[in-house]
């Protein structure tokens, strides 16, 4: 079975699939993994965007430049209820 990565800043483990494999593709430690289990690939907050929020307003909150966050989300359009996710420093 071939492990692929989601284009998601996280991956749920699927059946049949090993820890060390998982460790090796994600390159990050998968500790207990079992099917269904939720590995963070990024280290990173989700933020869910709320009405008349826009990336200026996120940015501030955090602390964090517009471009940064644009970019870390491939600049995808931003509506109510969208997760953002916000790099750790």
């Amino acid at each position: 079975m071939k492990l692929e990565l989601a284009t998601g800043k996280f991956y749920r483990v699927k059946s049949g699939q090993q820890r060390e494999e998982i460790e090796q593709t994600l390159s990050v430690p998968a500790g207990s993994v079992f099917a269904g289990a939720v590995i963070e690939v990024c280290k990173c907050d989700v933020h869910v965007a709320a009405p008349f929020e826009t990336y200026k307003t996120i940015a501030e909150k955090y602390g964090k430049d517009v471009e940064e966050i644009k970019n870390f989300n491939g600049e995808r359009p931003l509506y109510p209820s969208r997760r953002i996710f916000i790099p750790r420093s």
